[in-house]
């Protein structure tokens, strides 16, 4: 009989009520059918305090993993800023499900390396009622972008067989750097605005769950078990995470830890995919099985890959990979016998953040804060700050692998590096800019890396980077914290030691003009950097420190300026920081400068802390607000700025310069040492003991313990590249401070402080400098000369550090603010620096 229109109508709306019933009621079986609810909530990413990370050593596999809480998190492909999965995870119930247990969140996860020379892991998770314990290795294949976990599952309870539980396997894919999980819930079939998608598919007779983007990168999961069959369906569903994803479905709602959905795709949205695995007939205690998580430009080939993977010899693959590090680790420089496990992890690391298609090198492979920060945060600390990269590939080239320098290198100025010689604050690895600042050092950095390695073929791509220093520096839009413009200690100094190692490479290559222009540039900043940014009028101790940053070239007139992250407006003579000891580092500056030694008791009584059992470490300045908050939330734009690690070794590498003797960074190492997590990974921040910093409350809350890392990066890629610096400069004595710059202003011999007087009267707008025959008095260019101050006019003065038994030839020049100069007549004045003490210079211009 024919069914009527209204029939009709109504077997419909039955249907699509039906359909609404079993997900808001959760029968024993959902139709396969695809997810409702697009796109889900909202996505976040993983925990940034990683407790593993690593890829191959071979080029051929570009792929990179990271874990934390003992999963696997975020995994990056094909290149080191694009995200393609959040986590990867074990769901554990009993067979009878009156329990159930999420990997993650047990208390124990053991975290060690299968060999200390490579990067191939080992995470042991026990459940925190000890029914059940998973132990995974894992690492990549070597040829493949796949990652590999070969699996152990373990019963703890006693007469209790495999059979006795159920084993799920639960991932979210986030396709290119996005969950997409915004915006309103569609659960009427509507499509979302979400750009994931996820569904099941079968190839090579193995079932995958298959994540993607149109067109664009796509993901593919599967284990070496089958997955369970119920009533002929085979258990594995897609979701939207938080609606109808495997989580959800088991815990969620009624709490059944029962499978009951087994959805064939989830479309546009935060896409979540999971497995039940079948443990067959055994009868065993534990059971092994691997999976795979592969990549590739489409459906297909990452179905393919992960599928070659899986059907390949992975103990062979294994140990490929693991020999493959050991031969990187073999051409390490030792450091004399002082490298230890934690140094060649921290050069593995290094080296694993290098991306091998164009040789950048990214921050930190996470997002800080991750789990409260949404993927509208698609940057992150997975992103190329040339500073940063110059940190790296200088700890690299002192561990001995140039051959990753060089790579970087060409990045920079190939890649990074703008037609006008800027770089931008920060990029992808493709070149193209995440945040457009100006920050000086930026563009002085790469030039003192090409430097280090003698890049002279790159020199017409050098001279721009130098051009556009020279002529925009030395004020800069934003320092090295990336808050402030104005006129930074830290980015100053590596502005003189950029154009110093710009002007050696135009000699190399028969650029003279552009070297002696380059030269006295970086003298007039030099010999003016402490005039600028050096206050003797301040707030704390004496009076007499570097300033963090100054606005107009005064640091005593105190312009109140807006501090970033909630901080609020400070005078800038209140505001402290260690960017003077880059002076140092750098070679612009003896580590025994007088300005250098005047700050360092203001530098430590306010911003250092010693922390029982582990040692010194320091906050980054006062009012500091980049930071988890006092209550322990995660930084949301304010907070409390916590204890950088990083601060310790360069304290100790300064310590060395200052003394010649390496063993004195020995604690700062063993400090360092000590903030590390349990592999040897240093975080970015370290929790410190409840403090107030010039009134800035700044408090440790219950729970946390002072020098374990904060949730907001681990590792810090900086860090791990300064343990490797202190270690070298134990080994040598010295900083690595580079030899041309610490050559032309003696940064490495001893000093004594001269105090030049000049009895001089000027014209309005009229000032009195220093000039004579050497670097640090300008070489005799008024341009370069040192400003004295009138303080006590008609008496000018000024206090300069000197190397030792040495003789010199001054005058004075007066010069207005068009340049105009006016020699002073007579012969030049002649002294010779005593070998210890201090002397003063009374003269009356001629």
């Amino acid at each position: 009989m024919q069914k009527s229109k209204f029939s009709i109508l109504l077997i419909s709306f039955v249907f699509v009520f039906v359909n609404f019933l079993s997900v808001l009621f959760q029968p024993s079986l959902a139709l396969a059918d695809n997810a409702p609810c697009a796109p889900g909530v909202a996505s976040i990413w993983a925990p940034a305090a990683k407790d593993f990370l690593g890829t191959s050593a071979s080029e051929k596999s570009n792929v990179y993993f990271t874990g934390a809480e003992g999963i696997l998190t975020e995994v990056f492909y094909p290149t080191l800023d694009r995200v393609q999965n959040v986590d990867l995870q074990f769901l554990v119930t009993d067979a009878a499900k009156t329990w159930g247990d999420e990997e993650r969140t047990q208390k124990q996860h053991d975290i060690s390396l299968v060999n200390k020379r490579s990067l191939d892991w080992q995470s042991i998770t026990t459940d925190d009622d000890r029914r059940w314990k998973i132990t995974k290795k894992i690492f990549t294949d070597p040829n493949r972008p796949t990652v590999i976990q070969r699996v152990t599952f373990e019963t703890l309870e006693p007469g209790k067989t495999v059979k006795d539980y159920n084993l799920y396997l639960l991932g979210n894919p986030a396709i290119n750097n996005t969950g997409s999980g915004n915006g309103a819930l569609q659960c009427n079939g509507q499509p979302s605005n979400g750009a994931d998608n996820s569904r099941t598919l079968s190839a090579n007779n193995r079932t995958f769950l298959v994540a993607s983007e149109p067109n664009s990168t796509s993901s593919a999961l599967t284990a070496s078990l089958p997955w369970k069959t119920v009533d002929g369906n085979v258990m594995v569903s897609n979701g939207f995470v938080g609606q109808n994803d495997g989580f959800t479905d088991l815990f969620g709602g009624s709490n059944d830890k029962t499978m009951n959905w087994h959805y064939d795709g989830a479309y546009q949205g935060n896409v979540a995919q999971i497995g039940w695995l079948d443990f067959g007939n055994t009868n065993a205690a534990s059971i092994s099985f691997d999976v795979v998580l592969g990549f590739g430009n489409s459906e297909s080939a990452a179905m393919d890959v992960a599928n070659a993977t899986l059907t390949s010899d992975l103990a062979a693959l294994e140990n490929t990979y693991i020999q493959e590090w050991v031969g990187y680790n073999q051409g390490l420089n030792n450091q004399g016998g002082l490298a230890d496990d934690q140094y060649y992890l921290a050069a593995m690391t290094l080296q694993s953040i290098q991306d091998k298609s164009n040789g950048a090198m990214i921050a930190g492979l996470g997002t800080p804060w991750g789990e409260t920060n949404n993927d509208s945060n698609q940057g992150g600390y997975h992103l190329v700050w040339s500073r940063d990269l110059f940190k790296f590939a200088s700890s690299l080239i002192a561990a001995g692998d140039t051959t990753s320098a060089n790579k970087a290198v060409d990045y920079l100025f190939n890649v990074q590096m703008q037609s006008n010689g800027r770089f931008p604050q920060n990029s992808f690895v493709d070149g193209t800019i995440y945040w457009n600042g100006t920050q000086m050092d930026e563009t002085a950095m790469p030039i003192i890396l090409a430097w280090k390695l003698n890049r002279t073929d790159l020199w017409p791509k050098i001279k721009l980077a130098a051009e556009f220093l020279a002529k925009n520096g030395a004020y800069t839009q934003q320092e090295r914290w990336e808050e402030m413009s104005g006129y930074s200690p830290s980015t100053i100094a590596a502005e003189i030691a950029g154009l110093v190692a710009a002007a050696d490479l135009a000699n190399k290559a028969g650029d003279t003009g552009a070297a002696s222009f380059y030269l006295k540039k970086a003298d007039e900043w030099r010999n003016n950097v402490a005039n600028w940014t050096f206050t003797t009028t301040g707030f704390h101790g004496n009076g007499k420190y570097y300033i963090r940053i100054t606005e107009n070239q005064d640091p005593n007139d105190d312009v109140e300026l807006e501090f970033k992250n909630g901080t609020g407006k400070h005078g800038e003579r209140y505001i402290i920081d260690g960017g003077f000891l880059e002076l140092a580092r750098l070679g612009v500056m003896s580590p025994n400068d007088w300005t250098i030694l005047e700050t360092i008791p203001e530098y430590d009584a306010i911003l250092k802390q010693t922390l029982k059992d582990k040692g010194e470490a320091w906050f980054r300045y006062n009012y500091d607000g980049y930071g988890e908050n006092n209550d322990g939330q995660n930084f949301n734009g304010t907070g409390r700025g916590r204890l950088w690690p990083i601060f310790t070794a360069e304290r100790g590498i300064y310590e060395i310069a200052k003394s010649g003797n390496g063993s004195v960074g020995k604690s700062y190492l063993n400090a360092l040492k000590a903030f590390s997590s349990e592999v040897g990974f240093i975080p970015e921040q370290v929790w410190n003991q409840s403090t107030t910093i010039t009134g800035w409350e700044t408090t440790t809350p219950a729970g946390y313990t002072p020098g374990t890392a904060t949730r907001s990066m681990r590792p810090l890629s900086w860090a791990l590249g300064e343990y490797i610096n202190l270690i070298a400069a134990i080994n040598k004595g010295k900083s690595d401070a580079p030899a041309v710059v610490c050559q032309r202003y003696a940064c490495d011999q001893r000093q004594t402080d001269v105090t030049f007087n000049v009895n001089a009267t000027t014209k309005p707008g009229e000032n009195i400098y220093l000039v004579g025959n050497n670097a640090l008095l300008s070489n005799w260019e008024p341009s370069s000369g040192i400003k004295l101050s009138p303080t006590a006019y008609p008496n000018w003065n000024v206090k300069v550090s000197l190397p030792v038994s040495t003789t010199f030839e001054y005058k004075f020049v007066k010069r207005d603010g068009n340049g105009n100069t006016i020699w002073e007549q007579g012969q030049n004045h002649s002294f010779q620096t005593p070998g210890s003490g201090s002397i003063t210079r009374n003269d009356t211009f001629q």
